[in-house]
């Protein structure tokens, strides 16, 4: 079978695309991945056996469809005569030119994407999130092939609550997720808290689930972390790794290490505003024990990942797709043989079951000093936490065994 998969985004950093694609060549189809141009990422070339197509990004199609806008401006003449008070029309506000811009760089989009698929004579068109369901609907209208939707989130209720989309944005994709899920001949998700929501929300079959597990490795046990910060490598490490925002449960993990002063607490990403405050708690902390560190290569990543006794996934429950999200991270520190501290949530507390994962309220400072202050004091369970979790990743919790089921549901579809 021919697949052709929309992204909105450069495909290199999108492990969940690239794992799909990987499996479903595996499995002996033809994947083409449509995505966005963005940096210096060339418009074309292969990617773990897929071809990639890369569309003008976001920006650039901003500016043209500035451009475009600017040239159905009337040009500058004699002063026409003024309208009169109360026949005026009303002239056009920043939010309207915004909304005019956006809305002419999201035509121009669908339009190139729309002949950039129907050009694949693909047999399944396949939408990552709810920003190319219209693009990959459209595509298998008109080229009378299969509709796969992938959500990676609840698109809606993400982009109105945390993120903050425009009511008039939300409206449009509203619309868009109402008739493509019905159309769709399948529907994935990444949580089973998900599917069950995405299920109430629009009836039909309970969407199939292939959660973001990470591809087992071979374990680089070592002292990357301790070499990294100094220190005593007696005391255990406490790792972050990830992105700098809100609602990760990033500052009340800094908090935290006030009350667990014999462990190091290790936080490893990208340069944000978020990190610049991250790094000011970091020089307040009360012990010292709170390190924030610059991002490095994924392939060097694991050495520091497995180097550690404790990973962190805080995930807060700041909106609905996040209370119902189950993270891929958790996953990577179960491969890298490490404990897991969690948020509270439905899906992590699925997976205290293996014995690698512990839960706690990902807001509360006192609390989260608690859990891990338990955690560290018994090193012996800890080991057998991290172990645990990496027999659970060998057995069934890894990339390899759960990426498998895109096949299957490929071959189920109609």
């Amino acid at each position: 079978m021919k697949i052709c998969m929309f992204v909105r985004n450069a495909v290199t950093a999108d492990p969940r695309v690239r794992r799909e694609a990987q499996a479903l060549i595996e499995a002996g189809h033809s994947v083409t991945i449509i995505g966005l141009r963005r940096g210096d990422a060339p418009p074309r070339e292969v990617l773990d056996g897929a071809q990639v197509i890369r569309l003008p990004g976001l920006n650039q199609t901003l500016g043209g469809a500035r451009r475009a806008l600017s040239r159905l401006r009337p040009r500058r003449s004699a002063p026409a005569p003024r309208a009169a008070a109360t026949g005026a029309a009303p002239r056009p506000t920043v939010d309207d030119q915004s909304r005019l811009r956006r809305q002419a760089a999201e035509l121009n989009y669908q339009a190139t994407a729309i002949a950039a698929g129907l050009a694949q004579r693909a047999d399944a068109y396949h939408a990552h999130d709810l920003d190319t369901l219209r693009v990959a609907h459209a595509c298998a209208r008109l080229g009378r092939a299969r509709l796969v939707y992938d959500s990676h989130e609840l698109w809606i209720e993400w982009q109105a609550n945390k993120v903050g989309a425009p009511n008039w944005l939300l409206r449009q994709w509203t619309r868009t997720e109402q008739a493509g899920v019905p159309a769709a001949d399948a529907v994935i998700t990444v949580s089973d808290a998900l599917a069950d929501e995405l299920q109430r929300l629009y009836g039909g079959p309970r969407p199939h689930v292939v959660r973001n597990c990470a591809p087992l490795r071979p374990l680089a046990k070592g002292d990357a972390l301790r070499a990294l910060i100094g220190g005593d490598p007696a005391r255990p490490i406490v790792l972050y790794q990830g992105g700098f925002s809100s609602g990760r449960g990033l500052m009340p993990l800094a908090e935290a290490a006030d009350h667990v002063p014999q462990a190091d607490l290790v936080f490893m990403g990208h340069a944000s505003p978020f990190r610049d405050r991250l790094e000011a708690r970091a020089r307040e902390a009360r012990h010292g024990n709170v390190f924030v560190c610059p991002a490095v290569s994924f392939d060097a990543l694991w050495a520091f990942t497995c180097s550690a006794d404790i990973g962190v996934v805080l995930t807060q429950p700041v909106c609905r797709s996040y209370e119902l999200s189950l993270s891929n991270k958790i996953f990577e520190y179960m491969v890298a043989g490490c404990a897991v501290l969690a948020s509270d949530l439905v899906s992590h507390r699925q997976l205290m079951a293996t014995g690698a994962v512990a839960v706690a309220d990902p807001e509360d400072p006192v609390a989260l000093g608690a859990s891990l202050a338990a955690l560290v004091a018994d090193r012996a369970a800890l080991a057998e936490m991290g172990a645990a979790g990496r027999r659970a990743a060998e057995a069934s919790e890894n990339a390899q065994a759960e990426f498998a089921k895109l096949a299957q549901i490929y071959a189920a579809l109609p």
